[in-house]
């Protein structure tokens, strides 16, 4: 059993842009309201297999940390990372797809894959709720992009 959520927001940008936005690692900070801290490891920050940071989040008015690492690239278009806590793997993709020369969809993917019999028991009883806040966050995170690639304030 695994908990997947999806949330897209369309954005007036073309691709190009939008990619360069949600691969700028070091500049999630200051676009993310609800992030408050990212550490990356190691002097190279670029979007790449590999790369791994740690996030601090507050989410429904928790705070919390956790590292991710990218697992996986596709230039212009796709990256996907993981990471893991409180007896889950996560998994969160973000992709970019174009919707005309000056427009693109971004889509944002998060999966929460149960490692043990105390998180399936879990994800069962709490699924509904979890699901809710990891979809708020989700939405607040395209919103808070889509402001800073269309020329918003946080």
């Amino acid at each position: 059993m695994n908990d997947e959520i999806n949330e897209s927001l369309d954005i007036d940008a073309p691709p190009a842009a939008v990619w360069a936005v949600v691969t700028d690692v070091r500049a999630l900070p200051q676009i993310l309201s609800g992030m408050t801290a990212l550490a990356i490891e190691g002097d190279d920050p670029s979007m790449r297999v590999g790369l791994s940071w740690t996030q601090t989040r507050v989410i429904r008015g928790h705070t919390g940390s956790e590292r991710l690492a990218v697992t996986a690239v596709e230039p212009g278009s796709k990256y996907a990372t993981e990471g893991g806590g409180h007896g889950f793997d996560y998994v969160t993709t973000w992709t970019v797809e174009p919707l005309g020369a000056d427009a693109s969809r971004l889509t944002c993917t998060f999966r929460g894959i149960p490692r043990n019999w105390l998180a399936r028991v879990m994800l069962g009883i709490f699924s509904g709720a979890g699901s809710n806040a990891s979809r708020n966050a989700m939405r607040a995170d395209l919103a808070d992009i889509a402001r800073a690639i269309e020329g918003g304030a946080r």
